[in-house]
């Protein structure tokens, strides 16, 4: 089972990997050697800039991927006990209490095993950020093996399901400086803004050179110059990565801001 000594061990490994797919087969190789046929971590809350972000993992089937629509606590009885309680469960423990008896969770759980999601449990995952998830372990037939695989590894679930919560939620910090480490040296000067802003509005080089009052040598410099600081193969790609890196915005009063007309 997951919490005699190997399997702690080989949980508290997971804390060495140093990459999302690395992680992601850990756990399938860990959860398919207790028995369980698939898994599914969701992290709402995690956070990149000021925007809100949902973190998922699985190896569920395309057929049985849950949608935003499902990932709705007033749907799917799984999703509201996870947000309301703090104890892992089976899922026939979790559909037997009465909250959990009205008809839409009742549909939602058949819905679930005839997408292959036959038998399971649900670990809640909670912080004091305000990052809510679950860590769902799945087995995919319903008989003795099923019940014994969940009622032996449901204690020492929940130690993976805390594992994966901060593990992946490194990995995504760590990432996101990644991206930050990546775009700092991507500053543009203005002149270089300039060419690949009205490049991305279709112009050639011989019409921003009219437009800025510079020669078509020069556009083309600033262009290539562009190109090197954000490591683009050309222009369209350069002009794509300004815009993603938030490279691209001017004052509008800037010289050179009104756009040429025939």
């Amino acid at each position: 089972m997951f919490y005699d000594r190997d399997g702690t061990s080989q949980i508290l490994s997971l804390n060495r990997v140093t990459s999302p797919g690395r992680l992601h087969a850990a756990v399938v190789y860990l959860i398919q050697m207790k028995g369980f046929s698939y898994y599914y971590l969701s992290l709402r809350g995690y956070c990149g800039g000021n925007s809100y972000q949902r973190i998922t993992m699985d190896n569920l089937p395309e057929k049985a991927r849950p949608t935003e629509l499902i990932e709705d606590p007033d749907l799917d009885p799984l999703v509201h006990y996870a947000a309301t309680r703090s104890l892992p469960m089976d899922w026939r423990s979790i559909i037997a209490q009465p909250f959990y008896r009205k008809r839409h969770y009742l549909q939602a759980m058949a819905a679930r095993a005839r997408r292959g999601l036959v038998r399971g449990c649900t670990i809640p995952l909670t912080h004091t950020s305000g990052v809510l998830g679950r860590l769902d372990l799945v087995c995919d037939h319903d008989d003795e093996t099923a019940e014994r695989c969940i009622r032996q590894n449901l204690p020492g679930a929940s130690l993976l399901g805390h594992v994966l919560f901060d593990k992946v939620g490194e990995l995504a910090r760590e990432s996101r400086q990644q991206v930050d480490e990546d775009t700092a040296d991507m500053s543009l000067t203005p002149r270089e803004r300039e060419c690949l802003l009205w490049a991305s509005e279709g112009y050639s080089n011989r019409e921003i050179s009219q437009l800025l009052g510079i020669g078509e040598r020069t556009v083309l410099y600033h262009v290539n110059h562009a190109c090197r600081k954000l490591n683009a193969r050309n222009r369209q790609h350069a002009v794509t990565k300004a815009i993603l890196a938030h490279r691209l915005a001017i004052p509008p009063d800037h010289p050179g801001t009104t756009p040429l007309h025939s």
